[in-house]
């Protein structure tokens, strides 16, 4: 601020330093302003090149709080340079002696008398008046002198003009921008003024979305961000935006969120301005940037990794067919309890006709449930907060071509017994069949079945869709296979009678019926001749409680049943035909009948019969005899050996006593060869004639069975055979046979440990030689017993003779009479 007047200083004065005071001021305001201006430019250019450079480097846009602090620091930067510019400058207080140094500064022709002057006029001291007389003329000079002061020359005007050369030329350079190149000026006023996230005007424009599967479905990002199913490829497609210019490439930026890692790549071109790239097997969260032309996207996407969804458990909850005794039952109600089966793996059996409800478990909320077959489609979809359209639940056949032929749209109480409120638990229920008939009434009128018809042994494929919207990219597949119920196997055979029998023969029957779930009734069927329509006979011992397993037998000793053929008084020469016969309880979709073996029989006579066991009998006497001879060659060959052995002693007895032979060690060389070659021959030999002997046994206890089964046996004759025959052979089987054998194999040990066998081959002569005479007697007995068929079969021969003289005496008395009445015109 000025000081006061003071009266005592000439007006001329005081209006020249009140002047000065006027141009400094004028002074300061407008080089401060001018500077002010200088630097706005400046920090307009600074800003709009470091955003175009930026731009060029990225294809992005400066952050907004880069751009946002950048105005503030501008602004507060404009306000501190305009108070040091101007305004504390125009604030500071200027003396009356400053002035006038400034002024004598300038102008050397004052010689000090001014600022000499202002100062003897403040100072307060008294004067006295010679110096009052040098003041008053002091100021009176110096008024004359400085009315003709040209002021404006105590300025140095050279940085005014550098301060206004350089705001105008920052000014004409913005006005020149905003009129050459409005676009990037308003470019610059929507980044730093408006602070938009996105204000550079691309020339390209590229959108991000993702390939999903199955189906190569086109999914886009929500608010940036996708969610993809853990360990699945992920397929990213680039578009061009409509009306852009469409890049020559797209390049890929990634990086995991994880922090570990990421990538870089060029990605596919797929045609005109799209753009693909598969990241395979992808486990973490991944930020992605695409680039082409000048287009980089300045926020990135995000995929969110989540967990795919699956069915972590399928439960069978199963009612199976009431035939097949399979489900438990309620003590207290009677009633069958459900059998829960879990399904491992992707196949499952259950009984054709069973009632089941497949409980799935989720391992997240699911939105859409789809299970299909080639011939039926079941869709549930739950309704979310998100979703803004009604889910579409429906029940819909197909036929084999996959055209839909029936849809039923399911009500919201079909869904919510189907699927729960959270979409993790679905109860389904099916009727496992073999057929599916769409014409049945409950389709017709759109009613849904209580339990939904399923066929059996088709590959089911179950889709499953979450509240991300991820679905399953492989469906689960699994196959409920159908047990049918089997017919029951009957596996019989005959024991103790032949295919020739007699009017009273007793034919029995063992083996076992079985039967999956229970049988429910066996007996005899038989044919009498060329009968068309089997008759039954029932067994004496019924099946009860249809078993799963049924033996055949009369009682726990008589292990098989018995067919009695007296009953039916059949004539010689018909035919009978014999079977066992078994039924099941299925009474869905049977009972299932069948029958085992078919076993075919002639009627006999007694005699006919006795010479057929009489042939069967020779030829296990031929067995027999041949038996016996290897047995006794086995015998003598083993007699050798002790020769031989002897031999062999007395050339070692000779070579101790000092004699020596050339040919000797030869010698004995063979008979060792020899006898060890007797050892495994005759170990061998007799082991197979002991399962021979085995076999004869068995024989004649089936001749015996047989005589017994069809009345033909005497007392004699089983008294025979099991004292004279079965016995002795017994013996010679369970007993003689085992001490031979293990006798043989002491034997072949002491060669083994080469000391001498001399006694355990005479040990097994002995043994031979007392099977022998034991086996000779029974083919003697044999022959007593031959000799008795051939008696019995030369007098069926004589009978059969007798019957055709007979037939021939009746014939030619008939032909004879016939002549005698042609000779008596009769004719």
């Amino acid at each position: 601020m000025n000081e006061p007047s003071n009266s005592s200083i000439p007006h001329e004065i005081t209006n020249l330093l009140n002047r000065l005071n006027k141009k400094i001021r004028r002074y300061i305001l407008l080089e401060g302003t001018a500077r002010l201006l200088a630097v706005i430019g400046l920090i307009f250019w600074f800003s709009f090149i470091v955003d175009w450079v930026y731009f060029q480097l990225s294809h992005l846009e400066l952050p907004i709080w880069f751009r946002a602090s950048y105005i503030l620091i501008s602004l507060t930067a404009i306000l501190v340079l305009s108070g040091s510019f101007i305004f504390l400058r125009l604030m500071k207080r200027m003396k009356r002696k400053a002035l006038a140094l400034v002024l004598e500064k300038r102008f050397p022709e004052l010689n000090d008398r001014l600022a000499t002057a202002i100062e003897l006029n403040e100072d307060n001291r008294p004067q006295n008046a010679l110096t009052q007389a040098m003041l008053a003329r002091t100021v009176k000079e110096v008024a004359q002198g400085s009315q003709q002061l040209p002021l404006e020359d105590v300025f140095d005007k050279r940085p005014l003009r550098r301060a206004v050369f350089g705001a105008f030329a920052l000014f004409i350079s913005i006005l020149s921008l905003a009129v050459i190149n409005q676009p990037a000026m308003a470019r610059w006023a929507k980044g730093y003024l408006e602070l938009q996230s996105d204000y550079w005007n691309r020339e390209t424009g590229l959108i991000v979305k993702v390939i999903a599967q199955p189906g190569d479905r086109i999914k886009e990002f929500q608010d940036l961000s996708y969610k993809h199913g853990l360990g699945n490829d992920l397929t990213l497609l680039v578009e061009t935006v409509d009306s852009t210019k469409a890049p020559e490439r797209v390049q890929l930026t990634y990086r995991m969120q994880n922090g570990r890692g990421g990538g870089r790549t060029v990605m596919s071109r797929m045609g005109e301005g799209r753009f693909k790239h598969t990241i395979t097997d992808l486990l973490d969260g991944i930020q992605v940037w695409v680039s082409g032309n000048d287009f980089t996207n300045p926020e990135p996407y995000v995929v969110e990794v989540v967990e795919t969804p699956v069915l972590d458990q399928i439960q069978l909850d199963c009612y199976y067919p009431k035939y097949t005794g399979l489900n438990q039952v309620d003590s207290d109600t009677g009633k069958p309890l459900a059998d829960m089966q879990n399904v491992q793996g992707t196949q499952i059996a259950l009984p054709i006709n069973t009632k089941f409800n497949m409980i799935s478990t989720a391992n997240k909320p699911i939105t859409r449930y789809s299970f299909e077959t080639d011939q039926l489609k079941l869709q549930l979809e739950r309704k979310t907060k998100d979703s803004t359209t009604e889910p579409s639940n429906f029940l819909a056949w197909k036929n084999s071509d996959g055209t839909v032929i029936n849809q039923i749209e399911l009500n919201r109480s079909h869904v919510a017994q189907m699927i729960d409120t959270n979409g993790l638990h679905f109860r389904i229920p099916f009727a496992l069949t073999t057929e599916v008939k769409h014409e049945t009434p409950s389709l017709k009128t759109n009613s849904i079945p209580k339990n939904i018809p399923l066929l059996a042994d088709q590959p089911i494929r179950i889709y499953l869709e979450d509240e991300d919207g991820l679905l399953v990219t492989e469906p689960i597949r699994l196959s409920i296979n159908g047990i049918v119920d089997q017919a029951p196997k009957v596996d019989t055979q005959l024991t103790g009678i032949g295919k020739s029998v007699t009017r009273k023969a007793m034919i029995p029957l063992e083996g076992v019926i079985t039967d999956d779930y229970g049988i429910q009734s066996a007996h005899f069927d038989f044919l009498v001749d060329q009968e068309k329509d089997f008759r039954p006979r029932p067994f004496r011992k019924k099946p009860t409680g249809r078993p799963k397993e049924f033996t055949l037998q009369r009682s726990e000793k008589n292990r098989w049943e018995r067919f009695e053929v007296l009953p039916l008084d059949l004539k010689v020469g018909q035919k009978l035909s014999l079977t066992v016969k078994a039924k099941d309880a299925d009474n869905l979709s049977g009972p299932h009948q069948t029958h085992g073996e078919i076993y075919h029989f002639e009627i006999v006579t007694d005699e006919e019969l006795l010479s057929l066991l009489y042939s069967k009998e020779l030829n296990l006497r031929k067995r027999f005899e041949q038996i016996y001879k290897e047995v006794r060659q086995t015998r003598d060959d083993l007699s050798q050996r002790i020769e031989q052995l002897q031999h062999s002693q007395t050339i070692k007895e000779k070579q101790k006593q000092g004699q020596s032979d050339p040919g000797w060690q030869a010698t004995l060389v063979e008979i060792s060869n020899a006898v060890a070659t007797s050892a495994d021959r005759s170990l061998y030999g007799t082991r197979k004639n002991a399962t021979e002997t085995a076999s004869v046994v068995e024989s004649f206890h089936d001749i015996r069975a047989e005589l017994v089964n069809n009345g033909v046996a005497t007392t004699q004759i089983l008294g025979r055979i099991d004292d004279k025959i079965l016995e002795p052979l017994t013996i010679i089987h369970l007993q003689d046979f085992p001490d031979v054998d293990q006798q043989l194999g002491l034997f072949r040990l002491a060669i083994e440990k080469e000391d001498s066998p001399l006694q355990e081959i005479q040990t097994s002569i002995e043994l031979l030689d007392a099977m022998l005479v034991r086996m000779q007697n029974v083919l003697n007995e044999m022959q007593d017993l031959l000799e008795f068929h051939e008696a019995i079969e030369m007098l069926k021969n004589l009978i059969e003779k007798e019957k055709e003289l007979t037939e021939d005496t009746k014939k030619f008395r008939k032909n004879k009479l016939l002549d005698r009445l042609k000779g008596l015109g009769l004719d």
